[in-house]
């Protein structure tokens, strides 16, 4: 009899342990968006009927790109389950403004349907690549293409830019697996619309320029919340590292 008991015991207890164990997984919203909009903020619609399980262990994203050149943007957007280290949310300006825009917003969460973002908040689109009220000196061929620019008007620059700018992203993860061509004016030398960081949330980025080679150096990791510095930013603070560094050996000999 006592047994018995100590049977029954143990099926209660592993069949409260298997109810648990279902009960932390989540249902997350599930989609993926890639398309040009005019106007992003008030036209994209980033909500989904489909809905999915997370696996044990897995909590749900929404990661969105946004690339703007002239009056287009592309705008490519996933939402699901992910597995990894949690995080909460990012935001990076990418490119400093005027000229093309590039942000990127990703949100890791541990609720169930908390992936529920529905659009593009006004104030992620900057207004630096408006057309200068003043005659410009310079003019670029500007325009953002899923696949390749087959059209790009030439248009004149912002105060503020410094050069034309052509390179490719190529996307994938996240369902993604896509290219987005990208010219117009910037601010920045380089191959850098990016500012080189190579991950976006779930999504991996690869910047290609014409007759360029491109050197990776650094991927958005998860754990950051609300990145305030812009990305291309964080190079200003390379140099006066590298020189303590050098340095320090000095200083410790003395």
């Amino acid at each position: 009899m006592g047994a018995c008991q100590d049977h029954t015991l143990l099926f209660l207890f592993l069949l409260g342990a298997s109810s648990l164990n279902l009960a932390t997984r989540l249902d997350c919203h599930k989609g993926i968006y890639m398309d040009i909009e005019e106007d992003p903020v008030n036209t994209f619609n980033w909500t989904t009927e489909q809905v999915e399980t997370c696996d044990d262990g897995e909590f749900c994203q929404e990661t969105l790109l946004v690339i703007t050149a002239g009056p287009k943007s592309a705008i490519i957007a996933t939402k699901g389950c992910i597995s990894g280290t949690m995080a909460q949310t990012t935001f990076i300006q990418h490119t400093p403004s005027p000229g093309l825009l590039a942000v990127s917003f990703t949100n890791y969460c541990e609720e169930s349907y908390c992936n529920d973002k529905r659009g593009i908040y006004p104030s992620w689109m900057l207004k630096g690549q408006t057309v200068p009220t003043r005659p410009s000196t310079l003019y670029c061929p500007t325009c953002v293409a899923l696949g390749n620019c087959s059209k790009a008007p030439s248009l004149p620059c912002p105060s503020g830019t410094s050069r034309c700018y052509q390179g490719k992203l190529k996307i994938t993860g996240g369902g993604m697996n896509s290219t987005v061509e990208v010219q117009g004016c910037i601010g920045v030398n380089g191959c850098r619309l990016m500012s080189r960081l190579f991950g976006v949330g779930v999504l991996e980025v690869k910047e290609v320029c014409p007759q360029q080679t491109v050197v990776q150096l650094r991927k958005a990791e998860n754990g950051a919340t609300w990145l305030l510095v812009p990305a291309w930013g964080l190079e200003c603070l390379l140099p006066p590292l590298l020189l303590l560094l050098l340095l320090q050996p000095l200083v410790h000999g003395s």
